[in-house]
């Protein structure tokens, strides 16, 4: 047991990573190429049409979006220009997703909540920034974490009767779904609206459009208390959204 914990440490260590502009520091557990390779796997199997319309002119905004968010990617994280690859998924659900490694998917039933160039940047802006962020890479490495968590638990109850094992096994996980992965995802969610916030303002979209984008697509969403949400509440991600509008105002491009 105490191995485990010595490894875990210093793989904590050797993976302390910071966000770009929020500064937020992280533990990155995976190496990001296989995290890249497992997202390249997942969308080879999405069904793809590549005849739509609609495909342009998410690719210029997207690409637009991307360029903005480099000049933060001190650590290279997002690939060049020329290596991004985008896909219309055949999907009626309301969603959209950026990979890590460059692979960005608008779903068909997206586009109804986003009828302008300016809700597209919304969109796009909040996915790049969770790839610059390297949430995919944080996510599977607390999965990781936790699965290391519950090995440990399992090995020091091993001579303890079955109710004393159960417990601690049913308070392992419920720590770690409550204390850990569902305020973390809240986390992500929050940070990829601020700088996805930054970024569309910074392409020269208007930042005024989030709030009531997301305010918008709230009424497609549940209604989940927070605290078990995945997600900030939608009255939280407005406000919050909100409150960045100046920051993000003056990251827009000079008028002439």
């Amino acid at each position: 047991m105490r191995l485990t914990l010595l490894l875990l440490s210093g793989l904590a260590f050797v993976g302390c990573q910071n966000v770009p502009i929020t500064g937020r520091s992280q533990f990155i557990l995976v190496d990001e190429s296989e995290v890249v390779s497992m997202s390249a796997s997942e969308f080879s199997k999405m069904k793809k049409l590549p005849g739509d319309k609609r495909l342009a002119k998410v690719r210029e905004i997207g690409l637009k979006i991307v360029t903005a968010a480099r000049r933060d990617d001190k650590a290279g994280v997002l690939p060049p220009s020329s290596k991004w690859e985008f896909a219309i998924i055949d999907d009626k659900t309301p969603n959209a997703f950026a990979m890590p490694g460059g692979k960005i998917g608008f779903n068909t039933g997206m586009f109804q909540y986003a009828p302008t160039d300016d809700d597209i940047a919304v969109i796009l802006g909040h996915e790049v920034a969770h790839v610059i962020c390297r949430h995919g890479s944080e996510r599977v490495s607390q999965v990781v974490g936790v699965a290391i968590a519950a090995a440990v638990a399992d090995e020091a109850t091993k001579n303890s009767s079955a109710k004393t094992r159960a417990s601690w096994m049913a308070a392992v996980g419920i720590g770690a779904q409550y204390g850990i992965l569902l305020p973390f995802s809240r986390s992500h969610e929050s940070e990829a609206d601020h700088l996805g916030l930054l970024f569309m303002a910074r392409a020269g979209f208007n930042p005024e459009a989030a709030p009531a984008f997301w305010g918008r697509f709230a009424k497609a969403g549940s209604k989940t208390p927070e605290f078990l949400s995945t997600h900030p509440s939608d009255s939280t991600r407005v406000k919050q959204l909100q409150s960045w509008l100046p920051e993000a105002k003056a990251q827009m491009p000079k008028q002439p």
